[in-house]
């Protein structure tokens, strides 16, 4: 389900994200969709709904998993789409995929599976209403 069919905030790649082969290092990708996902939290004004201090709960990974397609190099610009792919009771389900602006190529896509859990036990609550209704399609 698309959330918001604005681009969200495209970055460069920097040096310290290259491996020995001179392309993005695989675990740095996954830095990449987190901050992906951030930025659409961001941009839906709800990233506050993720602070534990403000929202009493918590949102942990349970499930992170990427397909590679196409390196990404050094002083690519990356562009970033992000879906809400579902959102169950306790779990939201983030569809990232990411692309070189240079060539439009698509480099990786990946989904990452977040559980909100409670501040108190750490076992798996209910999102909140309000986060779930900023989320989910008008």
């Amino acid at each position: 389900m698309r959330v918001d069919d604005r681009p969200l905030a495209s970055f460069r790649v920097s040096m310290r994200d290259i491996d020995i082969y001179g392309h993005v290092h695989n675990s740095v990708y996954l830095d990449y969709c987190e901050d992906a996902v951030v930025e659409l939290l961001r941009h839906r004004g709800i990233l506050s709904h993720f602070r534990h201090t403000s929202s009493g709960v918590a949102y942990h990974v349970k499930k992170a998993e990427i397909t590679f397609h196409t390196p990404i190099d050094v002083d690519d610009v990356v562009e970033p789409k992000v879906d809400v792919a579902k959102i169950g009771r306790s779990s939201l389900s983030f569809a990232i995929e990411l692309y070189r602006r240079r060539d439009g190529a698509h480099c990786a896509s990946a989904g990452l599976v977040w559980v909100c859990v409670g501040l108190s036990d750490s076992r798996p609550t209910p999102i909140p209403e309000a986060t779930r209704a900023a989320l989910t399609p008008g």
